[in-house]
């Protein structure tokens, strides 16, 4: 940010050595894990597109889907996971949505290039939003710029190509510019809306809902993986003791322990992404420039006030209480800050105003996260279910 930087790492001094960070071409990734699931035995590989859920009398009986040859046909289970991702169209009857749309990632794959600090991710605070480069293999380096609205400037009239170099470019790390120009100008630019929707399952028989078409947060901190993944081990954890999956209605109340047993995880990482893009976002509020000088100098004192942070957007200290914590002391140190060397009436009301601002970003979203699941996930009557007795 304005010239200076600061180096975040994360704290795995009580993990195993396998625990880390990792970035990857997505669409590789995921084809892998299915690639390996096909080799399992008892795993039959069918590809098609869904068009619509099989429904009986309120119970989900399976899928209707078109063949790579438009073939229509219809496959029959006892439970089906619907995981049809950001765009999904099967999950109108199993939530109710409300997505937000507050920027579009601009996408670029940057080669032969340095990054600042070698295997990691980078997250430049440039106006108006911010800019992320990570390496998604040895010689290729992700970049993704935020373009705040749900419009972004033309790529086939050469808008898109002007604003990078004119708005963006001048912003980014030096050794990294002549990378990003080759980028431009090679014209394999794309684009992508931001897009979140807080979790708000509507429990239906036969179904279950997983991944970005369930619940989705900004892309700002990378924890869409990091949730879904997490999610996967809740729910395998749940479904080994049962053998039996033909009783629809007493597995579907049995799994409604899914959507409070996963919030650690998700409703920290959710949180915490969008929260951070709004303080991260360029602002001509005198209050939110104070938030976000205040929290990357936060971050920067090394220690607890980086570990913190970096532990909870990892995924590797899932603590909803936690992420409070640490977000009001960076309010609460930006208004210190203002108050030295003494305070006037004018810093006093700005550090009012930088608190008021900073309880206006976290809790609409903690709201929508869900008060009671976040901080008292015992008090859910689900949370206790056991699983039914065959």
């Amino acid at each position: 940010m304005d010239g200076k930087n600061t180096k975040l790492s994360y704290p795995l001094e009580k993990f195993n050595s396998d625990v880390s960070g990792r970035s990857f071409h997505n669409g590789r990734f995921i084809q892998r894990m299915r690639e390996k699931a096909a080799t399992l035995p008892n795993v039959r590989l069918e590809q098609g597109t869904v068009t619509s859920l099989l429904e009986e009398e309120g119970t989900i009986k399976g899928v209707q889907y078109k063949t790579r040859n438009g073939e229509e046909m219809t496959a029959s289970a006892p439970l089906t996971i619907v995981c049809d991702g950001c765009f999904s169209n099967l999950r109108r009857s199993l939530c109710t949505p409300k997505v937000d749309v507050p920027s579009c990632f601009v996408g670029l794959i940057l080669e032969n290039c340095d990054l600042p600090f070698a295997n990691h991710g980078h997250v430049v605070l440039a106006d108006p939003s911010p800019i992320l480069f990570y390496p998604i293999s040895s010689t290729e380096v992700r970049c993704l710029v935020d373009v705040p609205g749900q419009k972004v400037p033309s790529i086939a009239n050469g808008e898109m190509a002007t604003y990078l170099k004119t708005v963006v470019a001048p912003q980014i790390p030096s050794q990294l510019y002549d990378a990003f120009i080759a980028a431009i100008d090679k014209g394999k630019i794309k684009t992508m809306p931001n897009r979140s929707m807080p979790a708000n399952p509507l429990p239906t028989p036969g179904a279950l809902l997983m991944g970005d078409a369930f619940n989705m947060r900004h892309p700002l901190t990378g924890g869409g993986m990091t949730v879904a993944l997490s999610d996967i081990v809740v729910i395998r954890d749940l479904l080994r003791p049962i053998h039996d999956l033909n009783d629809a209605t007493t597995l579907s109340k049995y799994l409604e322990s899914f959507y409070t047993l996963r919030k650690p995880v998700a409703s920290t990482i959710n949180t915490l992404a969008g929260a951070l893009y709004k303080v991260f976002c360029a602002s001509s509020d005198q209050a939110r420039k104070e938030m976000r000088e205040a929290c990357f100098d936060y971050l920067s004192l090394g220690g607890i006030f980086s570990n913190g942070p970096v532990s909870l957007l990892s995924g590797l200290n899932p603590r909803p209480l936690s992420l409070v914590l640490h977000f009001f002391a960076v309010a609460v140190y930006g208004v210190g800050r203002l108050f030295l060397p003494f305070p006037t009436p004018k810093r006093i009301w700005l550090g009012a105003r930088l608190l008021s601002g900073a309880s206006r970003i976290i809790f609409p979203i903690m709201n929508a996260e869900g008060f009671r699941q976040m901080f008292f996930p015992a008090s859910v009557p689900a949370y206790y279910r056991s699983p039914p007795v065959n």
